[in-house]
């Protein structure tokens, strides 16, 4: 090269030098060693050529505080970063990125390295910001010595491969949170794509255990041959690639626009025409964004697909708390176990529940010092690792929990059906988070309220205590307060009583006001006619409502007693007047009416006492029989044969509500035919009212005198 030559190109690059304060943040083409980037000067940016991406410093919600990424140079509001080499620890307002001339990316906060690109020594000579997003770092055979793209942080651009040894992750949401991750993992005879939450890094869990739980799986690659890799294209598609020459691709989500479908990755000199990004959130849903330019007159990202719906399916995303769906079947929000609580501001729950189940120091059991807290319609995610055991004999729920509290090392357990086969799982942590299950009770061993660590509580015995010495004060203080509350309980029980044996006079008094007429029936109680009858021992026959009985009065004058099978759908009122009614009725050839008995439960038979027993065998022990009946109740009245009498839906609600009482119901034909008919029967019943719902005739023996009772099957 001449010297003029020389001198000219001298001139040239101290021009550009020159010049390019006037561009303000944009440093285009390629980048050479000794160049250097700062934080003090936020106008500075390496760009790429069309101005798409951007490499330089951008700062976080703190303030002074920076991070060293790759981000979107042309769009509008705040930066979308899709990669940073210092997420997780923003720098200050003195930190600089110094390509030195051994070809080594180093980024300073003051005198400490924050991140290096350990490119040091092999030959790198230039440093290029890609149309497609990946930051390059070049040998002088245009070889790529070091590249963004092979250190993903929680975004995907198109083009850019996820390999096996390649992960997404997302940044922590908080100090203590866990963190969610998308790789390959290897299944026993196949690949898969996944999603996994993973607890934080400094957890402290048994050597054995794992720290993570897949909540998502893409497809699975089985008999691949070659590189496997994920990638987004161009088109918005995003899949699997493999095989040797990448002919094989597995959609997860296809793109209606995509003709050309996947490729195999490769670095593109132009940019994107629609930009589109893939990104691993904080929530740990993965979900793919699409730039619209004109959205309701607006410019943003518009998302285009999610891997997970449900934002409850993911682990995690309440810490170790439940997750619960709102009603609009996209947000979700967090309820904390016993034991467990939000800290601060956060959303997500944590607590000591992993170190609650504590075994002595010769591994015996406390339970004196725990409970079991159930926590109902809540199943949990759990990693194989902890499980202690798995039952599939365990009768009922409490006694799912029950083991738990016996096992030392046991802090939860769960319980539910699967295929109608119970199962109990006895956990030794919870970290991963719950989430809403009908068929499922989770049962928290927590401290028990008067519990407490023995070793505070052992004294020397030459040790004082304030606390001994106060004693009779504190007896003097609490004596009074405890007489007090108890002459108020009695004063209560007092005005309980005579309020009820008020209530039941006023009753009894309606009652026999309803009676005055002459001639009326007597009001036998059921003790009475159970004398009458002996027990209703002598069976006289049976009628179309129930059985007659033999009995006798006080004046040796013989009496038929019937008993009702059902009952009328009347009220108290109403029965009573329609008995007065009847028993002013005389005539020679119709049996006087003496008495009758309407006595409570009696009345209804870069109710036997036993309605438990209809229960979900998963609900006993935890189920509230006063619940129970009046849904028993309610449901009678809805089935009724009159459709008159069958109550409205409002009055549904109220009932199951408790608001209004609710009076026995009449115990529906068709259940009582069923019932008379015996279970063995009950197939035979339910073809006759397939076929049309035709009506059936019982006939009576030909020596009896009753008439033949006729009923039909109502559709429901």
């Amino acid at each position: 090269m001449t010297t003029a030559a020389a001198a000219a190109s001298f001139f040239t690059w101290v021009l550009f030098f020159l010049l390019v304060p006037e561009f303000g943040r944009c440093v285009s083409a390629q980048i050479g060693p000794g160049s250097r980037l700062s934080t003090k000067d936020q106008s500075q940016a390496w760009v790429s050529d069309n101005g798409t991406f951007a490499f330089g410093f951008t700062p976080v919600d703190f303030p002074d505080q920076y991070l060293l990424a790759i981000w979107f140079a042309e769009l509008p509001g705040d930066r979308t970063v899709v990669w940073s080499a210092n997420r997780n620890s923003p720098v200050g307002t003195s930190a600089f990125l110094d390509f030195d001339n051994t070809g080594n990316l180093l980024l300073l906060d003051g005198s400490t390295t924050v991140w290096t690109s350990n490119t040091s020594g092999v030959g790198v000579e230039a440093a290029i910001m890609s149309e497609t997003g990946n930051f390059i770092l070049y040998s002088a055979n245009q070889r790529i010595v070091w590249q963004s793209f092979s250190h993903p942080s929680d975004t995907l651009l198109p083009g850019q491969p996820l390999t096996v040894s390649l992960e997404l992750k997302s940044s922590n949401s908080s100090s203590r949170g866990g963190y969610y991750t998308l790789n390959m993992l290897q299944q026993p005879t196949a690949l898969s794509l996944a999603l996994s939450y993973n607890l934080p890094e400094s957890y402290d869990s048994s050597p054995d255990s794992y720290n993570n739980y897949s909540y998502w799986s893409g497809p699975e690659i089985s008999n691949g041959t070659g590189e496997v890799v994920a990638i987004l294209d161009k088109a918005g598609s995003f899949g699997v690639v493999y095989g040797a020459s990448s002919d094989g691709a597995v959609y997860v989500y296809k793109n209606d626009a995509d003709d050309a479908g996947l490729s195999s990755a490769s670095n593109q000199s132009t940019g994107p025409s629609v930009l589109r990004r893939i990104t691993l959130e904080t929530n740990g849903n993965l979900r793919l964004y699409r730039w619209d330019n004109d959205v309701n007159g607006s410019h943003q990202w518009v998302p285009e697909w999610a891997a997970v719906s449900n934002p409850c399916d993911i682990a995690g995303i309440c810490g170790n708390g439940i997750c619960k769906l709102e009603k609009n079947m996209t947000n979700s929000s967090c309820t904390c176990l016993p034991g467990s609580s939000k800290s601060g501001t956060q959303t997500k729950c944590y607590g000591n529940s992993s170190v609650t189940g504590k075994c002595g120091s010769q591994h015996e059991n406390l339970t004196s010092q725990f409970k079991i807290a159930a926590v109902q319609q809540t199943n949990y995610y759990y990693s194989d690792s902890s499980v202690i055991a798995n039952y599939s004999d365990m009768e009922t729920g409490s006694k799912c929990g029950n083991t738990c509290l016996s096992d030392c090392e046991c802090v939860a357990s769960v319980y539910g059906l699967s295929e109608e086969k119970a199962y109990c799982w006895i956990l030794r942590d919870l970290e991963f988070g719950g989430f809403e299950d009908t068929g499922s009770t989770l049962f928290v061993k927590v401290e028990s309220d008067g519990s407490s660590n023995p070793e505070s509580n052992t004294r020397g015995s030459g040790a004082s205590n304030d606390s001994d010495h106060n004693a009779p004060d504190n007896k003097v203080v609490v004596l009074p307060i405890v007489l007090t509350m108890t002459v108020l309980i009695g004063l209560l029980c007092c005005l309980l009583y005579f309020s009820v044996h008020r209530r039941r006079s006023i009753k009894r008094a309606l009652q026999n006001s309803l009676l005055v007429v002459s001639g009326a029936p007597v009001n036998f109680s059921f003790r009475d006619l159970q004398c009458r009858t002996n027990n209703f021992s002598h069976l006289l026959g049976t009628g179309g409502f129930g059985h007659v009985y033999k009995g006798s009065l006080g004046d040796s004058s013989f009496i038929a007693v019937k008993k009702l099978d059902r009952v009328l759908p009347h009220g108290e009122k109403e029965f009573i007047t329609e008995v007065n009614t009847i028993g002013s009725m005389h005539h020679m050839n119709l049996v006087r009416l003496c008495g009758y008995c309407s006595e409570g439960s009696h009345r209804y038979e870069m109710e036997n006492g036993t309605p438990l027993k209809v229960a979900d065998r998963r609900m006993i022990g935890t189920v509230e029989e006063e619940e129970l009946v009046r849904a028993l109740r309610v449901a009678f009245w809805c089935i009724q044969d009159e459709v008159s009498m069958r109550p409205s839906m409002g009055e549904v609600v109220k009932m199951l509500e408790g608001s209004v009482d609710i009076n026995v119901p009449p115990m529906p034909q068709t259940v009582l035919e069923l019932i008379e008919e015996g279970l063995d029967h009950v197939y035979k019943a339910m073809r006759r009212e397939f076929n049309q719902f035709s009506s059936f005739t019982i006939t009576s023996h030909p020596s009896s005198r009753a008439t033949c009772s006729y009923s039909t099957m109502s559709p429901r």
